[in-house]
């Protein structure tokens, strides 16, 4: 008797890739004071002009790996800088501002290479120094304070977007006991709780998470009443930094001697999830620039290489390249759906009404080519035992050949 089981990743990939990308924002900081936006200054005030860190993205990194999708998290208000008294001047506004940053902001969620994810209002309280910042989520002091909060930047993203957000990130990965249940309550369908990468590093910080399983630590979890999914972040995005930004220390050089081999061993962390078909996911930031004159880290200017390293080594895999939402769509879809058999040649796919009409992967233990009629009638072709189904009322039936039966 065949065996069919709903495929733990859309297409039966061996791993989701997300590409993370934190405070694309209406907002530019000047950190070389001469009043014109240069690159890496750019935050997404300068929208896809010459210079803004939109445009770099798209041909820096994305025009050589198409395939790889993106969710930028981006604080919708007026998103404020590190430290009180800044050394270096920032525009920042809401990114419902004027029309013109509407229609970018827009644009980039309609695009199917992308998506807009929540991220707060502000980001955060500014402190007399950077250590000082209090992050947003760490800022409420009730749950009535983050939930009202969370209204007035939803309704902020509602006005550009059109719908409300599906999901989200705590700002610096930094949360309080009020945090879990706004989310829960706010309706989200998924999040971004924890820096999980550095569980595995030994660290106490905890932004990593309460999780020491080696595994579940960086596969997809669920919280709250509503059973939201908890999506990890799991790879830095300057994983190969050490060879790219090394400077000029014997270490350094050693690095460069041993290349390709320094390089097989920091790509290890991704083959470890591959492996365990854990979820790939790429944390980075839009920008390095910041009003404290510090640089943040990661981002997408130093970490270019790295970056294209990281996908490079990913092509021909079986990954499944994705946004956060359609991440977290299949895996509710496939968390409700089940496979029944009936008698040797048929089954069922039992699933909940807001399941039907959805794509679900399916494996079967059969890897000659056969068919499965739809309960419509409509053929669908089964190749290497795999192949994505409508979920539908009804039975399937399948089909062999003559000559296989």
């Amino acid at each position: 008797m065949m065996l069919i089981e709903r495929s733990k990743w859309y297409n039966n990939a061996v791993s989701p890739v997300l590409f993370m990308i934190d405070d694309l924002a209406n907002a530019w900081v000047d950190t070389n004071h001469n009043g014109a936006v240069d690159a890496g200054e750019d935050w997404g005030f300068f929208k896809d002009e010459e210079q803004s860190s939109f445009r770099f993205l798209k041909e820096h990194i994305l025009h050589a790996h198409p395939e790889v999708k993106v969710t930028f998290f981006v604080p919708v208000g007026a998103r404020v800088g590190m430290i009180r008294k800044p050394v270096c001047r920032m525009v920042s506004y809401p990114i419902n501002a004027d029309e013109d940053s509407k229609a970018f902001f827009r644009s980039i969620h309609q695009d199917s290479r992308f998506e807009l994810a929540y991220h707060g209002t502000t980001h955060g309280i500014v402190g007399e120094e950077a250590r000082d910042f209090v992050q947003e989520w760490a800022s409420f002091l009730s749950l009535d304070e983050a939930l009202a909060r969370i209204e007035e930047g939803t309704q902020i993203y509602s006005d550009v977007i059109g719908e409300r957000p599906a999901g989200g990130k705590y700002c610096g990965y930094a949360s309080n006991e009020f945090s879990d249940a706004s989310i829960d309550e706010a309706g989200f369908r998924w999040w971004c709780r924890f820096w999980n990468r550095g569980r595995a590093d030994g660290s106490d910080d905890p932004s990593c998470g309460y999780d020491s399983d080696p595994v579940t630590n960086y596969d997809v979890k669920r919280f709250g009443k509503n059973g939201v999914l908890d999506i990890p972040s799991t790879v830095n995005g300057a994983l190969l930094n050490g060879l790219y930004h090394g400077g000029i220390g014997m270490k350094a050089i050693v690095k460069r001697l041993f290349k390709r081999s320094f390089i097989r061993w920091k790509l290890r962390e991704i083959d470890e999830l591959l492996e365990k078909r854990l979820v790939i996911s790429i944390q980075e930031h839009i920008a390095p620039s910041r009003d404290d004159g510090k640089r943040q880290s990661p981002n997408i200017f130093d970490d270019r290489e790295s970056l294209l390293q990281i996908f490079k080594h990913l092509n021909g895999k079986k990954v499944w390249y994705c946004t956060c939402t359609e991440l977290a769509d299949y895996v509710n879809l496939r968390d409700h759906v089940s496979v029944t058999p009936i008698g040797d040649s048929q089954f069922v796919l039992q699933h909940d009404a807001e399941c039907r009409g959805k794509r679900i992967s399916l494996t079967c233990s059969e890897w000659r080519p056969f068919k499965i009629m739809l309960p419509g009638g409509d053929m669908v072709n089964v190749d290497k035992g795999e192949v994505n189904i409508e979920v539908m009322e009804g039975r399937y039936t399948i089909i062999m050949d003559s000559k296989q039966a």
